[in-house]
């Protein structure tokens, strides 16, 4: 069991689109758990939702003000979530536990390409503005930076957290360009707005990336990493997603006169018989069964584990190779148990 290290809050600041920006100061934290802390990374917060379940998630350290001293954008969701909690009862004064660290991507990841392409989609502009705050403290010490063009999609302009800022760094810098797509309203276009999502061909056009961020919710980011591919088939990516996957518009049930469900978990012996509808992730936790995760959307590979019988469902994933897939290999919360016996072994998996 990971440790908890308090933080502080010190302070609390409302951002468009029903987002709040935390000030958290990191007390009593050891040398490695800070070492850890930089922007674009995230941090692990155990807080109750709005029901009193206590609950692990992960919010993207939007800033770096001190060493221990960390900045989070969360949104509400009004769906009784966590963030939902933090926003109603999280105060400058109080202390929230922190857990771990995670994420591969922060500037260290970028400095060293001379064209990026960042493409957000809602709360996942987190990522970006993490990026571009350390990049411009980087131009500002007189350092090189990357060309980047941020594409970022968003409901309504009145929505867009950190609008101000971007505009500004667009335009008072000569490495960055702001194209916003607005998908729920209708506006007059203009060089920084446009209407719709980002397209293939909004891809297409971009000045030969050598890296693309992508950051917004598993469909959004599947849809821009497939666009990526095909546009710009040799640059780096590095991609989060902020949501779980879901079933692609297809129902998650199984055929009528199927076997019933059950799974059988090889390294713990448990055997028990679920209802189809959620994620494989989702039932091992609700049966106790020792699993790790992170991310909760196919990109970090945390909950890696071997299937076999039975069937289901696989959603896309952003990092198990074709073979690992022939090889029985799947992403817990990226498989959909539907029916029959159901073979899963965590133990061979790392």
């Amino acid at each position: 069991m990971t440790a908890m290290i308090q933080a502080r809050c010190e302070t609390v600041r409302p951002e468009a689109g029903n987002v709040k920006v935390f000030t958290l100061r990191v007390q009593g934290g050891h040398f490695d758990f800070l070492q850890a802390l930089q922007a674009g990374k995230h941090v692990a917060l155990s807080y109750p939702d709005t029901g009193g379940t206590l609950q692990q998630r992960m919010y993207s350290i939007t800033r770096m003000a001190d060493p221990d001293l960390i900045e989070i954008a969360v949104k509400g969701s009004g769906r009784n979530s966590v963030s939902d909690h933090l926003h109603a009862t999280l105060r400058e004064g109080m202390s929230v536990p922190l857990q771990y660290v995670a994420g591969d991507i922060s500037v260290d990841s970028i400095v060293g390409y001379e064209r990026i392409a960042m493409i957000a989609g809602g709360i996942g502009i987190t990522l970006p503005i993490a990026l571009l705050r350390e990049l411009a403290a980087r131009a500002q010490d007189g350092l090189p930076v990357p060309q980047v063009h941020l594409l970022l999609s968003i409901a309504r302009i009145a929505d867009i957290p950190f609008l101000h800022e971007l505009l500004q760094l667009d335009l008072s810098t000569s490495w960055f360009t702001l194209t916003v797509f607005v998908t729920q309203e209708n506006i007059r276009e203009s060089a920084h707005f446009k209407v719709g999502r980002p397209s293939f061909e909004n891809m297409e056009q971009l000045k030969d990336p050598q890296a693309v961020v992508i950051c917004g919710s598993h469909g959004f980011a599947q849809t821009l990493r497939e666009y990526t591919i095909q546009a710009h088939p040799i640059s780096h990516m590095l991609i989060e997603a902020f949501s779980p996957p879901v079933s692609s518009g297809v129902e998650i049930l199984p055929e009528a006169g199927s076997a019933p469900l059950q799974i059988n978990v090889r390294s713990t012996g448990q055997t028990f018989s679920p209802e189809p509808g959620s994620s494989l992730l989702e039932m091992l936790e609700a049966a106790d069964v020792p699993i790790r995760s992170q991310c909760r959307s196919g990109i970090c590979g945390a909950c890696r584990v071997q299937i076999s019988e039975g069937e289901y469902r696989s959603e896309p994933d952003f990092c198990l190779s074709d073979q690992d897939k022939a090889q029985g290999h799947a992403l817990a919360c990226c498989t959909f148990p539907l029916s029959g016996a159901i073979n899963v072994d965590i133990g061979t998996t790392s």
